[in-house]
């Protein structure tokens, strides 16, 4: 089980769904459950494989408008890098975004680097 270290209060639901239709998308039901509790917070295993290269995951995008890495504003600075229906929710350790990529599923996200 991961626990999730974070200094953030409970971000409401109506904040989540602000995001969701900003971008137009409909998040996983166990993202918005984990991002309600734990947004901008330190998952306690960080480990995952991508194309069975090990990645460390870093943090949660805060949904806290007032901190550097709310998600909409990581958004704005990085859409000019961006595919159209890749959207960011995290970062790992060196400084890569993990984000959901909707293009070819908009119920059922994948994630990518």
């Amino acid at each position: 089980m991961i626990t999730w270290e974070t200094d953030e209060k409970e971000v409401s639901l109506e904040t989540i769904l602000d995001v969701e239709k900003a971008w137009d998308v409909l998040f996983p039901i166990d993202f918005m459950e984990c991002v309600t509790k734990y947004h901008g917070g330190e998952p306690s295993a960080d480990g995952f494989n991508v194309r069975k290269r090990e990645c460390s995951f870093y943090q949660l995008l805060s949904f806290n408008q007032e901190k550097k890495d709310y998600i909409l504003n990581v958004y704005h600075d990085l859409k000019y890098q961006l595919v159209d229906g890749i959207y960011p929710f995290g970062d790992d350790i060196a400084d890569n975004h993990v984000c959901f990529e909707y293009r070819s599923n908009s119920q059922r996200p994948l994630i990518v680097l």
